[in-house]
């Protein structure tokens, strides 16, 4: 029999980071939503540092020109294509309670929408998972449901940040189609038609501090393009879970995040990156125009149907349609 801690027990794991601790990663299904998400509200004021991975069944819709070639409209436009019709498998977060802490847990949070039966898919990419240990069958029956997941997580303090909020920095890896797949689940609809659109709604769910390691990665010396070889080249050692589970992979993301700071932009910091998302090269902050707030988007999210900045050290101090797991999904460049 799993127990499950107490909410109340979690929480001193983030109020502790001095305390060398193993990474737990919890599994969040439906019966214990609602206890995990007593632990994600804690997460603004005590582990402001989240890092952010998904899974989802890979890539259906490729453009006809090679990924290289494509601007970074018409690389928007595949990932709508591909967003909107394909569903959410799993998120993975993972909390950090100072820029220079490993992760003190990680979620993954199992949703229960996708059904390789009825739903368009890519079947190499959910071979793929399921040799990785993702249980379909038991998220169809267990998993939660991605609208009661996206309404916790609007009212989590984690995203639309605001003049009374916590500022929180998201840490990620190519995260084009993961930002994608939350902005769908957030609003409760199809992607917006323009990539400018796209940006403005993820810089108002998640703010500035959004940082991009494989973005990071372009300005080092060469590095390999996956997540798991990249953080072995840098000698990051991957500290529970297994590789192509969003949890576990959230929490290596920002382990090879803090490496990459520390090597290579000691002097500089990182600020200069903030925003920019690898293969959709627009700054976020330049595509929304300070307008947008998330009462408008959270009343749009209700009505859908679709499926320490003062801490210097925070921020300054394939095209074969492979699953994001291998880090290589179309129509951006490989990961």
């Amino acid at each position: 029999m799993t127990v499950h801690p107490q909410p109340g027990a979690m929480k001193a794991g983030f109020a502790n980071p001095a305390a060398k601790t193993k990474l737990e990663i919890r599994q969040v299904w439906a019966h214990n939503l609602e206890a995990e998400f007593e632990l994600i509200r804690s997460a603004p004021e005590k582990s402001p540092h989240v890092s952010m991975d998904t899974e989802f069944p890979g890539v259906i819709h490729n453009p006809s020109k090679h990924h290289a070639e494509l601007t970074p409209s018409e690389r928007y436009k595949s990932l709508k294509t591909n967003v909107d019709a394909l569903h959410l498998i799993q998120v993975g977060l993972a909390f950090a309670a100072t820029p220079d802490s490993p992760p003190s847990v990680a979620l993954e949070i199992n949703l229960r929408e996708f059904d390789s039966r009825v739903h368009p898919h890519n079947r190499k990419s959910v071979t793929f998972l399921a040799d990785n240990g993702i249980d379909f069958a038991r998220n169809r029956v267990d998993g939660v449901e991605a609208r009661k997941f996206a309404d916790l997580l609007m009212s989590s303090g984690l995203v639309c940040p605001g003049p009374n909020n916590s500022v929180v920095t998201w840490v990620t890896f190519h995260p084009a189609y993961d930002f994608g797949y939350l902005v769908k689940l957030l609003t409760g609809l199809d992607l917006p038609d323009t990539l400018p659109e796209f940006l403005d709604l993820v810089r108002v769910f998640f703010g500035n501090e959004v940082y991009d390691v494989k973005h990071m990665m372009s300005r080092c010396p060469p590095l390999p393009g996956s997540l798991d070889r990249m953080a072995a080249a840098l000698g990051v050692k991957r500290e529970a879970g297994r590789s192509h589970q969003a949890g576990s992979d959230s929490a290596l993301t920002w382990d090879a995040f803090r490496r990459i700071r520390d090597v290579y932009f000691a002097k500089e910091g990182v600020r200069g990156f903030a925003g920019v998302l690898h293969g959709l090269q627009l700054d976020l902050a330049a595509a929304g125009d300070e307008k947008g707030e998330c009462g408008v988007i959270s009343a749009a999210a209700a009505t859908g149907n679709g499926n320490d900045s003062s801490n210097k050290r925070a921020v300054g101090g394939d095209g074969n349609g492979n699953s994001r797991n291998s880090r290589m999904v179309a129509p951006l460049p490989l990961r």
